[in-house]
């Protein structure tokens, strides 16, 4: 009896001292709060290997901006034979090809025109600063824009009376947006007006053909291409052109087909 009144209260000793171990140890972390929707992982004993990995699978996927494209290639360019023709561009109306006459490039009432050849791709829609070659014109290839005479200033614009024929042009001809240059030209044969020849938009889908002429300083001005029935010229003020050059001139289009 006195035996196993000694033995209770050290088994009850030794019970409370192994409920306060099970409870704290030195080496845990005490958890007051638990973080909603957070599980407890176990990164002791991993290496740096399989820290970074557990770091990746926890990280969202994200979409990097600067990763390029996939690019198509172009298709090469060719040498496309075209005609020309032109549209009167208040009513849409065609009035003829453009042919070669004694200055320049003239309307013809009557045909489809002369054969010209410019560059093209299938890959195009647009294009600008393109050039125009007249394959038959022998020293003058060029379709460019040349000053219309002597006194006709080389700038267009709103009131002013000046003008450009639509003419060729000597090689080299002129680079893409370069200042007006003395070049020989087919209305004189000489070097004595300013041309450009490399002026001409080019709508591949469309085949709406429009210039650009680049003025001495720089600036490019609204160019209304325009006819008096037979030749061809280009201005800035339809109105002040036709009370410097006569009556006549009106606005026109055009546009191009491929050659048969």
């Amino acid at each position: 009896m006195r035996s196993f009144l000694l033995i209770s209260p050290l088994i009850g000793a030794l019970l409370c001292v192994i409920g306060a171990n099970a409870a704290v140890t030195g080496d845990s972390p005490v958890r007051r709060f638990a973080l909603k929707g957070a599980q407890a992982t176990q990164t002791t004993n991993l290496t740096p290997a399989e820290l970074y990995a557990r770091e990746l699978t926890h990280k969202r996927p994200t979409r990097r901006s600067t990763a390029q494209r996939r690019q198509e290639s172009e298709l090469p360019e060719i040498q496309a034979n075209i005609n020309i023709g032109a549209i009167t561009a208040s009513t849409g109306s065609p009035l003829g090809g453009l042919t070669l006459g004694t200055s320049g490039l003239e309307v013809d009432l009557s045909g489809s025109g002369i054969n010209l050849v410019t560059t093209a791709s299938p890959s195009w829609s647009s294009r600008t600063d393109r050039r125009i070659t007249i394959s038959t014109l022998s020293g003058f290839p060029n379709l460019g824009l040349v000053q219309y005479d002597a006194s006709s200033g080389l700038t267009l614009g709103v009131g002013l009376p000046n003008g450009v024929l639509v003419t060729g042009v000597a090689d080299p001809g002129t680079a893409p947006g370069s200042l007006p240059s003395f070049v020989a030209n087919y209305n004189t044969g000489l070097s004595d007006l300013a041309v450009e020849t490399d002026v001409w938009t080019i709508d591949y889908i469309t085949g709406i053909i429009s210039a650009q002429w680049t003025n001495p300083d720089g600036s490019k001005p609204v160019t209304v291409l325009v006819t008096d029935g037979t030749n061809i010229a280009a201005t800035g003020d339809v109105l002040a052109f036709n009370l410097a050059h006569g009556l006549g001139w009106f606005p026109i289009t055009l546009a191009y087909t491929i050659a048969p």
